[in-house]
């Protein structure tokens, strides 16, 4: 499911040849980060000039996330702040990117009319061409760049990005789209069918990033295990891994959106074997009931999905097992939502999420019988929240006294520990933190001993 993110930026190095400055605002997964950084990578190469200001800037982007009802609510409370700032005069233009455009037209057209143009995730490399046309006539019709994800069909390059993660690591995408039939999600419908990226562009976009100073590669897809089933005729995720490891000065490889039924014994031997791949998978179950894994289609049940964890568990040292889960799906019954919630208290999950059911209209699921109340699915979800947060607490606090690789990410708010870090265990922007004691540079890899927990955070000393 989509995370919401607050933007950040990088400023372009000085163009000696303006076509006007373009401050981006990305919202949503780190997909949508990826999007962005590849459109402002184009905006340097042509002679726009990035920048983190708005005020008095030409065009101000946003790349919004349309896939639940929340994201879209921010996105579009983000994007009416900018109107704001163009009737006042602060910024010219305000141009609407990314996943809301397509599925959501109407919405915009009828809650942001003053945007100056549309641009779908799917048309995102001809923002350049959009900005152009802005900047020459003044006039753009809101109706270009917009069409269908399954029309284009088309395997982005995401080379030659402006990166707008830290320095010491990056998000490395290895597809597009997706193939499965999830009737809670409507990604499908806005990416379209998977699109495997040709290995090649994959390892000359990670050398980029490495030699741009990235340790860390944080491997994204909607699904990265489906990887080579369209183009290969076979699951080739393991091997792309493999090449990825080979690259000199890559120190870290993480794996998310793995999906459950996709997962080979090629790439758990991988996860055991390879020590750039850390033992870590982001995995996302939404459910363990096997009627309500049926009723969101994942075509998975709860014994498939036991075995398939105790044998990652039995070949995989020190495996983290990362996973999402959604509360109060249409017919979950009050029983359905205790076995979640015992398998939760059974700590077979490292790290645990979850959402609460977003009724999508545009999704399968909007459909279902069985709705269930809002207030319910809140209590739920709090619920299950609680037991979440008490069994990473348990595992943060066994790990008082043992040893932990770590990577520092910058500064900390504590004077004591005044770094603050991430182990091999936790993904950047989502998992815990561990603040070291001692001032190391971002990007510093430390062999680093715990010496207390405070529930989400550790705190160590190197």
């Amino acid at each position: 499911m989509a995370r919401l993110k607050v933007a950040v930026w990088r400023a372009s190095p000085n163009m000696h040849t303006s076509l006007g400055t373009v401050a981006f605002i990305s919202l949503g997964c780190p997909k949508n980060l990826i999007d962005s950084e590849t459109m402002l990578g184009s905006l340097a190469s042509e002679g726009f000039v990035v920048t983190g200001d708005y005020s008095g800037a030409d065009v101000v982007v946003v790349n919004t996330c349309g896939f639940l009802d929340a994201s879209r609510k921010e996105s579009l409370d983000t994007i009416r702040k900018m109107l704001d700032l163009k009737d006042k005069g602060d910024v010219s233009r305000v141009v609407v990117a990314g996943c809301m455009v397509g599925n959501y037209r109407e919405m915009l057209d009828r809650e942001t009319p003053g945007v100056d143009a549309l641009v779908s995730v799917n048309d995102r490399t001809r923002l350049t061409d959009v900005l152009r046309e802005l900047r020459g006539s003044g006039e753009l019709t809101r109706k270009v760049a917009i069409s269908d994800p399954d029309a284009r069909g088309t395997v982005y390059d995401d080379r030659a990005r402006l990166r707008l993660t830290p320095r010491h690591y990056a998000y490395l995408r290895i597809s597009e789209g997706c193939d499965h039939k999830c009737t809670f999600c409507t990604i499908p419908s806005i990416r379209g069918r998977y699109r495997s990226k040709p290995r090649a562009h994959i390892i000359e976009e990670a050398g980029e990033m490495v030699n741009d100073g990235a340790k860390e590669l944080v491997i994204v897809a909607q699904d990265t295990t489906y990887f080579g089933l369209d183009t290969d005729g076979r699951k080739s995720l393991h091997e792309v891994l493999r090449d990825l490891a080979a690259i000199d000065g890559l120190r870290w490889i993480r794996l998310m959106y793995a999906y459950p039924t996709q997962v080979t014994d090629d790439l758990i031997d991988l996860l055991a074997s390879e020590p750039k791949l850390l033992g870590y998978i982001d995995m996302p179950l939404q459910h363990i009931s096997t009627n309500v894994l049926r009723r969101m289609q994942r075509g998975t049940t709860r014994d498939t999905t036991l075995r398939l964890i105790e044998k990652m568990r039995t070949k995989v040292p020190n495996l983290t097992l990362r996973s999402t889960f959604i509360v109060g799906f249409p017919g979950e019954t009050e029983a359905e939502f205790e076995e979640l919630c015992e398998f939760i208290k059974q700590g077979h999950i490292d790290r645990a999420g979850a959402f609460p059911y977003s009724d999508e209209d545009k999704a399968p699921s909007f459909a279902l019988e069985g709705k269930i109340p809002e207030a319910e699915i809140a209590r739920r979800h709090e619920r299950l929240m609680k037991i979440a947060q008490e069994s990473l607490f348990a595992k943060n606090e066994a790990l008082v006294g043992k040893r932990l690789e770590v990577i520092c990410e910058g500064p900390s708010q504590d004077p004591k520990y005044p770094t603050e870090a991430r182990s091999r265990m936790d993904a950047p922007e989502i998992d815990c933190t561990v603040r070291v004691k001692g001032e190391y540079k971002p990007g510093t890899l430390l062999n680093a001993k715990i010496v207390k927990s405070l529930g989400f955070d550790l705190l160590a000393t190197a």
